[in-house]
């Protein structure tokens, strides 16, 4: 649905601020001004990580965690933005705002900075960078509280892209998403990773809000693309909607030479990131892009960035209900707002419950190791750099049920096919040492295998078969307390000189794990067979529903290791990382410790069913966000015991416990029954696309990856030939590539590790029973100290509109700012007690200038001459300031340019200020007199002669 489709032309308020009450017109004056003299001296505040609310929300009485959205009721706006006018953009938002609710919407999403237009920057001393700091908001502020009142009107939500202000720091501010409610009161979300420059302070405040359809986090670009963390405590905490404000153009580039700009490469990034949680986690996302060109322009005219919009609603499996063409493509480049075309579930996500081997407790702990890391100094990023990667295999096959010594030999044979084509690591799928399918084992129940022996030993064991038959994995090279398949495989690697990775059930050391009920189980694991002969494994920590859980317990340990005989750009060993199945596809947690810790190669044997994108869009995920190349192999073939056109078993025991069989032909297997296949999926080898062909990405597909043609279990062409079925060996199974590694390395910017194992410790101690909080949890902000200087602050800034105002009007502007920025803490619901500095920099602000006030000087009667001997003339101001001009005085004319920036006096900036988005030029340093300290605070010019 189209609630806005036209191109719009924003309205301006010409001189009307100059007419609006103090409160509005000493702010937009010299508010900016005011805010570097009042608040400059308190410095940066000190980052905290901030849970408290989000809990509070997640776990109010009569919680609302389903729904269903109607259509037409959530919508997504194509926003292109005035650069650095922020009456105009919210102007414009106030009209989408009205069509939105005649067409119904009770919710609508207009993107990252929106208010203000887009900025990254790093040099405080441009333009841009100013711009985005000195136009911060709050969420008490006029403009705000404007927006907050029409969502108010209309019982709807409003959530809209501006920079925020931090008290008690003057030189930078948040890169913040507001929400205003459907009663009017607004929450503002800080982003968590900003990527805009130095002038974008990093939030720590995840925040849930609590919609008529379900709960809701705020999310903003960066943080929704390169930190899953963030969407998975949201789940977790039972949101089904993601709000995404972005401003992203990666990859949005004319590739045809035609002039115009293309949308595929963008938009495979786009959908990548997108739907590959929505799909993991079952979010409903509202993401609301940029449209056109942004960014303050040059002496030319020309803006820095053009946005492509492409704003979308999608849930599941890339199923769009907003921003799909009839082609199925992304819209991009037109303006407007979309609604959702159709009815929208929402539902407590299943993933993030650690009832389905969630985690957070393990995921507290390697956050807490990786922060411990980055506090003592090291860094996190990592970049390989070297194109000089391994030659690696993934083996297409599946097992034969229960026969391990089928396997094994089958095994050899590709590893002998792998060594004769110089791979130097091979890696089958999960399972297939025995298979993957369990089966009820009681008595002779499960005793349907081909192999005599194993049917013999099932029939006379209540185990499961994956209990049965486990091995014991770790030891060194000839240790012979080892399983013999290990050791066959140990063996085999050390022959060739290879690294061999296969899944299997492990037996833990002393034995199988007795569960409550008296159920005997093992780990589902990997084994990593060495070049040197000896073996490590890794246990699936993330197990796949009850055909899983019935036999086996989720590990707790991860897996790195190094692979000497090859080297980064640094001289380092490439070091590897392994995951099974839903530990990768599900869970990304793992991978992103792998990541943070050096890994630049994923390993991942799977056992899924899922379709060649769910397997593309998640694996290849953790290359094109966290520099993990990837090798993963899928089973390939039917799994369980074969079955007759009847669905009986072709094998079974007599009463002496012998294998017979129906001599019927085989029809089916036991996992999926008659007539269907098990695994049909794609095994994959997946790095960055590294400049390939000399383009950025896949210019035919957009794609920023290279699979080299692997995956080749999606197009039955190239699988005619491969053989199917259970422990075959046919050479055209095996895969073969070598990994171009050079762009292989973590590199997330604002990477919060402390955060995240925060978030996860706070989830823990909510959800596990037992669990031990690795921190304290904090209390609620006190924002008390703030009431009586806010009061007394208030009655000194309404009494200036008066006839006969008693202080100066540029102390009364410093008094208002400062009041600004203390009424939007005593309002704030997000913060805990861990910001409580920012609540003593504010009323420290507050305090200073309420003492920097400065009485109107006394006026003569008419007729009285001056007795000082000083004339009265144009240019000493009588007012008490100086000589400076007032806000009813416009430092510069009003002109338009490069973010308002006119052109007045060649080499100054021009500071757009906090309210109007009128263009001022800071031509006079403003002196405050603080009486009350005996200080003066001056703020003085900057050079801005560049953006």
């Amino acid at each position: 649905m189209l609630v806005h489709g036209r191109s719009l032309i924003p309205m301006h308020s010409g001189d009307g601020a100059r007419r609006a009450p103090i409160w509005r017109r000493l702010t937009a004056g010299v508010g900016a001004l005011a805010m570097c003299a009042s608040l400059g001296a308190f410095g940066a505040h000190t980052a905290f990580a901030d849970t408290v609310y989000s809990a509070a929300v997640a776990t109010a009485p009569g919680v609302v965690t389903n729904g269903v959205i109607p259509a037409g009721a959530l919508s997504v706006v194509n926003f292109h933005p005035v650069w650095g006018d922020k009456e105009a953009n919210k102007a414009s938002m106030l009209k989408y705002i009205d069509e939105a609710h005649a067409a119904g919407v009770r919710m609508i999403v207009f993107p990252e900075m929106a208010l203000t237009g887009y900025v990254s920057s790093s040099d405080p001393d441009s333009a841009a960078y100013r711009m985005a700091v000195s136009q911060a908001e709050t969420i008490s502020s006029p403009i705000t509280r404007e927006l907050a009142d029409k969502a108010a009107a209309y019982g709807m939500w409003v959530v809209f892209g501006t920079s925020e202000r931090i008290p008690g720091d003057s030189d930078h501010a948040y890169n913040s998403a507001f929400a205003a409610s459907p009663d009017g009161k607004v929450v503002s979300y800080q982003k968590i990773a900003p990527v805009e420059g130095s002038w974008a302070t990093p939030g720590t405040t995840p925040v849930l809000l609590q919609t008529e359809w379900g709960l809701a986090g705020l999310s903003i670009c960066y943080d929704t693309y390169a930190n899953p963390e963030i969407e998975r405590y949201y789940a977790a905490q039972g949101a089904g909607i993601l709000i995404n404000p972005t401003a992203t153009s990666r990859s949005y580039r004319d590739i045809d030479g035609d002039g115009v700009k293309d949308g595929k490469g963008w938009e495979w990034y786009y959908r990548n990131r997108l739907e590959s949680i929505a799909s993991r986690d079952g979010l409903v996302i509202a993401s609301a892009d940029l449209v056109g060109a942004d960014g303050c322009s040059d002496g030319d005219g020309k803006q820095p960035y053009d946005f492509p919009g492409g704003s979308v609603i999608v849930r599941g499996s890339a199923d769009y209900s907003a921003g799909q063409n009839a082609e199925g493509a992304l819209i991009v480049g037109m303006e407007g707002a979309l609604a959702n075309a159709k009815d929208l579930r929402v539902s407590y996500p299943s993933t993030t419950r650690v009832a389905n081997d969630f985690h957070p407790d393990y995921y507290a702990r390697w956050y807490a190791e990786l922060a411990d890391r980055q506090e003592s100094g090291t860094s996190l990023s990592n970049y390989y750099g070297s194109a000089d990667g391994p030659r690696v295999a993934v083996a297409n096959v599946a097992g034969v049920w229960a026969d391990k010594q089928a396997n094994v030999d089958m095994m050899v044979r590709y590893a002998e096919q792998a060594a004769a084509d110089d791979v130097d690591l091979l890696v089958f799928p999960e399972t297939v040492l025995t298979g993957y399918d369990s089966t009820d084992p009681k008595g002779d129940a499960d005793a349907h295998s081909v192999n005599a022996d194993v049917n013999r030993a099932l029939a006379a064991s209540d185990d499961y078969m994956q209990v049965l038959l486990a091995e014991k994995v770790k030891g060194a090279d000839g240790d012979d307390t080892r399983g013999a398949s290990v050791r066959t495989m140990a063996d085999t690697a050390k022959r060739l000189g290879m690294y061999i990775v296969f899944g299997l059930p492990e037996m833990p050391d002393g034995g199988p794990i007795v569960d409550a009920d008296g159920v005997k189980k093992v780990y589902n694991s990997a084994a990593v067979a060495f070049p040197d002969g000896h073996t490590e494994s890794f246990q699936k920590m993330h197990r796949a529903g009850q055909e899983e859980k019935v036999w086996s317990v989720p590990g707790d340990t991860p897996l790195i290791f190094e692979m000497p005989e090859f080297t980064g750009s640094d001289g380092g060993a490439l070091k590897a990382g392994v995951n099974i199945c839903r530990d990768g596809h599900f869970y990304p947690e793992l991978g992103r410790y792998y990541a943070a810790s050096g890994a630049e190669l994923l390993i991942h044997p799977t056992a899924t069913t899922g379709n060649p994108w769910y397997r593309e869009s998640r694996i290849g995920s953790y290359t094109d966000r966290d520099g993990l190349a990837a090798v993963t192999a899928n089973l390939w073939g039917q799994d369980g015991y074969p079955l007759d056109e009847d669905g009986k078993p072709i094998y079974s025991v007599d009463e002496n416990g012998d294998t017979v069989s129906s001599g019927n032909e085989i029809k089916g297997y036991n996992y999926m029954g008659v007539g269907r296949d098990a695994f049909r999926s794609t095994s994959l080898i997946i790095t960055a696309w590294n400049g390939k062909d000399g383009t950025p990405f896949d210019y035919a597909t957009g794609s920023a990856l290279d699979t080299s043609g692997t995956g080749g279990g999606a197009t039955p062409q190239i699988t005619k030939d491969w053989a199917f079925g259970e422990g075959l060996y046919d050479p055209d199974n095996l895969e073969t590539r070598t990994m171009n590694l050079k762009s292989a390395g973590f590199r997330i910017t604002n990477f919060q590790a402390r955060l995240y194992s925060k978030m996860y410790d706070a989830l823990a101690a909510r959800t596990i029973d037992g669990y031990t909080p690795m921190y304290a949890s904090g209390g609620a902000l006190d924002v008390s100290t703030l009431a009586e200087p806010i009061a007394k602050a208030r009655q000194v800034v309404d009494a200036a509109d008066g006839a006969n105002p008693s202080y100066t009007e540029a102390s009364v502007a410093a008094l208002a700012d400062a009041l600004l920025t203390a009424q939007a803490l005593a309002d704030n619901t997000t913060f805990s007690a861990e910001q409580q500095p920012l609540v003593t920099a504010a009323k420290d602000a507050l305090d200073a200038a309420y003492a920097g006030l400065t009485p109107v000087p006394a006026q003569p009667e008419p007729g009285d001459e001056p007795t000082d001997g000083t004339d009265d003339a144009p240019g000493n101001d009588t007012g008490g300031n100086g000589g400076a001009a007032t806000s009813d005085e416009p430092l510069s004319s009003d002109k338009p340019g490069a973010g308002g920036a006119a052109a007045g006096d060649a080499g100054m900036m021009q500071t757009p200020l906090s309210t109007t988005g009128s263009s001022v030029m800071a031509v006079v340093a403003l002196a405050l007199a603080v009486s009350g300290a005996g200080v003066t605070l001056l703020v003085v010019r900057r050079r801005a002669d560049r953006c």
